[in-house]
């Protein structure tokens, strides 16, 4: 399998051609296959018997027996043309995994400014039904949201992209990143893009331990009209106990009426699929099919606030121990990376939208990612101090323990060699052994005594107040 990259660096990739329309070959139902619609080509061809993985998903063994699906086909002949940047892509679709929990929604927003959610999809075959069956007829928006654990199956790649006719440069990005996929300028530009979200982990020891999900989304415009499709693909299961409540606006204050208010709600775990269909309802259904930008600009929001929760955490995590956590907050970059988006309204590609509500959603979400980089970077900065503080004081302490060693056993030594002198002073009677120990310890007190005066006269100068006791032999003793 293709490994998963966060790199933004690439290549420049030229326009992606038109679905060849001819050449492929057509494929007939036989007994252990299904085809989808009269005339169809699209062709899904498996065994009964089925494999597990080491992965979350099932491996079809018979993926593709009679030969390429046609969105395959396609990738396969660009390859074949030199846009080799799609190689991994048609390596990752010659096998078919399934992934046992994957769950499609899709969400319409009608003419009549409606919303309507269809009955969740389940496997690549209801997947497939739904796009040859289901019709566009008084649907303005049409989004698709694919929750799953890891990669897409080969065979949903295959009915998405068969279907609707998508850029297969959007699932190379969704299974390896952008690396040597897009240059930064085509980046900005593509129909598709993709959000991190960093969030906690409650179900580690340690209160800072994070997990990551990336949102891929692509935004494709209808060929007539004024209305579009979103695929978003959400690569993981991942819950959170986040209400998107939080993040909205509460409903204004009647004297005596609390009629209007939103009923209890029992706090429970979702996903961010879950999270951002319980968002839909707070949003303006025209304004959605002006602006896909304000369509997803929850998912910004979430991610703002996942970010808030996690500089928190560490900032009360550091105070807590009295000095730096083992956390990392080395994902500056992911938030300014995200931040980069809003400002381009989610891509240079979609239609920005250019109401006033567009408009000031914008600019709150700017204000909103510009504080949050600058809680970042002072966390950091302020990290940075701590731990140059905390490695002078550690030198400190070991030069001023070495010190007391050193003076400790000066008088040994000093004692040693006034006994050991060859004088008739000395050698005129045998001294007994307790003389040395005392002028010894007698010695160590004058050096005590003098490093203790020392460091409160230092005190006193530095601090303006005098030193306790403690405080003057801890310094002598080297603590």
């Amino acid at each position: 399998m293709p490994s998963r990259s966060s790199s933004e660096d690439g290549e420049n990739s030229p326009h992606t051609p038109e679905l060849p329309s001819n050449g492929l070959t057509d494929r007939t139902s036989t007994d252990n296959s299904t085809s989808f619609g009269p005339g169809s080509r699209f062709h899904f061809t498996r065994k009964k018997k089925r494999q597990l993985t080491q992965r979350s998903a099932q491996q079809w063994m018979g993926w593709e027996e009679k030969g390429r699906a046609p969105y395959h086909e396609y990738v396969h002949r660009l390859v074949d043309a030199g846009w080799d940047n799609l190689a991994n892509l048609d390596t990752y679709m010659s096998t078919d995994f399934e992934d046992t929990n994957l769950v499609i929604s899709v969400v319409d927003v009608l003419e009549d400014s409606q919303m309507k959610r269809h009955d969740d999809l389940r496997t690549a075959d209801a997947l497939q039904i739904f796009l040859s069956g289901q019709s566009r007829e008084g649907v303005k928006v049409r989004l698709y949201m694919a929750e799953q654990k890891g990669d897409l199956s080969s065979r949903v790649i295959e009915a998405f992209g068969h279907n609707l006719r998508l850029d297969p440069r959007f699932f190379q990005w969704n299974l390896t990143g952008s690396n040597n996929l897009l240059s930064p300028a085509d980046r900005h530009r593509a129909p598709f893009t993709s959000i991190g979200f960093t969030i906690l982990n409650p179900s580690t020891p340690s209160q800072t331990d994070t997990s990551f999900q990336r949102i891929t989304i692509y935004i494709q415009p209808d060929k007539f009209g004024d209305g579009w499709t979103g695929i978003l693909l959400f690569n993981s299961h991942l819950k959170t106990e986040l209400n998107i409540n939080s993040v909205v606006r509460p409903p204004s204050y009647e004297a005596g009426s609390y009629s209007h208010l939103p009923s209890a709600i029992k706090k429970e775990w979702k996903s961010f699929r879950e999270l951002y269909i319980s968002s839909l309802p707070h949003l303006d259904a025209d304004e959605m099919v002006a602006s896909p930008f304000y369509a997803i600009h929850m998912l910004y929001r979430l991610n703002r606030r996942c970010w808030s929760d996690i500089i928190t955490a560490i900032r009360e995590q550091d105070r807590r121990i009295g000095g730096i956590s083992e956390a990392s907050v080395s994902h500056v970059e992911d938030i300014r990376r995200c931040f980069d988006q809003v400002k381009r309204g989610g891509s240079l590609g979609w239609n920005p939208g250019s109401s006033a509500t567009v408009t000031e959603t914008k600019v709150k979400l700017e204000e909103d990612f510009t504080h949050l980089l600058k809680q970042a970077d002072f966390l950091w900065e302020s990290r940075e101090k701590m731990g140059r503080v905390s490695h002078r004081r550690a030198e400190a302490r070991w030069t001023a323990l070495t010190n007391a060693f050193t003076f400790l056993f000066v008088p040994v030594t000093v004692i040693s060699g006034i006994y050991g002198m060859n004088v008739s002073e000395i050698n005129g009677s045998t001294p007994d052994i307790w003389q040395f120990f005392v002028a010894t310890a007698v010695m160590d007190t004058i050096i005590l005594l003098a490093l203790a005066i020392s460091s409160w006269l230092h005190i006193a100068k530095r601090q303006k107040r005098n030193a306790t006791v403690r405080e003057a032999f801890s310094f002598a003793l080297g603590r």
